[in-house]
């Protein structure tokens, strides 16, 4: 079943909003109490609300990150995060579609020109979710470009999207299969309903479905190219070095930084309920018993060392590709350990305010349920899982290979 019919948001927008960092802040802060109005109701629908995508557009926000020249802000990661950070307090669900979309107009913008207007040309409001996994897609070398087959999982806001960037194992003729990204079309691929989830679930990241779809060539990168960043089309294209700034390396801080803003916002609204709230058998006001000073100690300290932590981070990775200095690999494992263990300290503290809120945190009218369940869920991404991302950092240090397929 097709379902992007049932939600996909069109801008009306006819001139192009360009930001500053201090705009783009000041827009997104008049439509988050909207967002937080729709929180509930976002998870309900399984999709980010249309509205807020509608608002998101008209606000110029989706094109945050999209090059100059076709209308975008060309804003950096920096800019961008400080945005997914306001949504993140009152929804995590949009955050992560939000931060997802907003991002990929960069990531478009490192392929060759003519894939950025293949997108941008007709509609420069044009969005793309990404499916990832490479051994889910096969692409075949044929004239002038690939035949694309595959199924991707887990494409978050495709219902707001009329782009895919998918990831496939290319033959090669008498070589090991190559991993590719291609840009796929509306109308090469087919939406499955079905992303029903206990966590994150207002992320409509539900299956794609292409089937030996063609790609021109200029649709398609190198993997090994996109992660490495120096030699992308984009890169060449643009002064501006956003466009050759490591993609992967980038990628764990566009995830990240959903469950560590819902993870501030909850600390934040739980601490001013908390407040003046009374215990409902004793009486005696919360505020005043140690293990809930205690509980909201850590948590807040949780979500102050992890914010920190990865903003040093990302401002570092920003710093190197103004420079042209391409981080070591070293490096870019210590920046993906770091996104995964904030990602913890997001979950650390999420589960300490759970007891502090008592039976009315359980409430489904309340947002700590919500935020427990999408930090939850967050921290099982492949980006943020600890387990993957400790092991990788720790094998380097300890003068291991990575582990194979490793993409940096």
């Amino acid at each position: 079943m097709n379902v992007r019919s049932l939600s996909l948001a069109k801008s009306s927008v006819s001139k192009p909003v360009k930001h500053t960092a201090q705009s783009a802040v000041a827009a997104i802060k008049e439509i988050v109490p909207r967002i937080a109005a729709r929180a509930r109701e976002t998870e309900q629908m399984r999709r980010v609300h249309p509205d807020t995508i509608r608002e998101l557009h008209e606000a110029g926000l989706m094109r945050l990150m999209q090059p100059a020249r076709f209308g975008g802000s060309e804003l950096w990661l920096d800019d961008l995060m400080n945005v997914v950070f306001e949504i993140g307090k009152v929804c995590a669900s949009t955050a992560w579609v939000y931060s997802n979309l907003a991002s990929h107009a960069w990531n478009i913008g490192q392929f060759d020109l003519q894939a950025q207007e293949d997108v941008w040309s007709k509609d420069p409001d044009a969005l793309a979710a990404t499916g990832l996994a490479f051994p889910c897609g096969k692409a075949t070398p044929v004239e002038g470009g690939f035949q694309l087959s595959g199924r991707w999982p887990f494409c978050s806001g495709i219902n707001a999207c009329s782009w895919m960037l998918v990831g496939a194992m290319t033959e090669q003729e008498g070589g090991t299969p190559q991993r590719r990204f291609f840009l796929v079309h509306e109308k090469d691929f087919v939406v499955h309903d079905n992303w029903n989830t206990y966590g994150l679930t207002g992320t409509g990241s539900h299956d794609i479905e292409v089937k030996g779809a063609f790609v021109p060539t200029h649709r398609s990168v190198s993997a090994e190219i996109f992660a490495a960043a120096q030699h992308l089309p984009g890169a060449k294209l643009y002064d501006n070095p956003l466009f050759a700034m490591p993609t992967f390396a980038a990628f764990a801080y566009v995830l990240c930084a959903t469950p560590v803003a819902a993870a501030k916002g909850a600390v934040e609204q739980i601490t001013n309920q908390l407040r003046q709230r009374a215990g409902t058998y004793t009486g005696a006001r919360l505020a005043e018993m140690n293990s809930v000073q205690v509980r909201i100690a850590e948590a807040s300290a949780c979500v102050e060392f992890a914010e920190t932590v990865i903003r040093r981070d990302w401002q570092a990775l920003e710093a190197c590709a103004k420079a042209r200095d391409y981080p070591s690999m070293e490096t870019k494992l210590s920046w993906k350990r770091n996104a995964a263990f904030a990602t913890q300290l997001a979950v650390r503290a999420v589960d300490a305010l759970m007891p502090a809120s008592g039976a009315g945190g359980l409430s489904a009218e309340g947002p700590l349920q919500r935020q427990f369940r999408d930090i939850h869920a967050a921290s099982s991404h492949i980006a943020l899982t600890w387990d993957i991302h400790g092991a990788a950092y720790g094998q380097s240090a300890l003068g291991l290979p990575s582990p194979a397929g490793f993409l940096l």
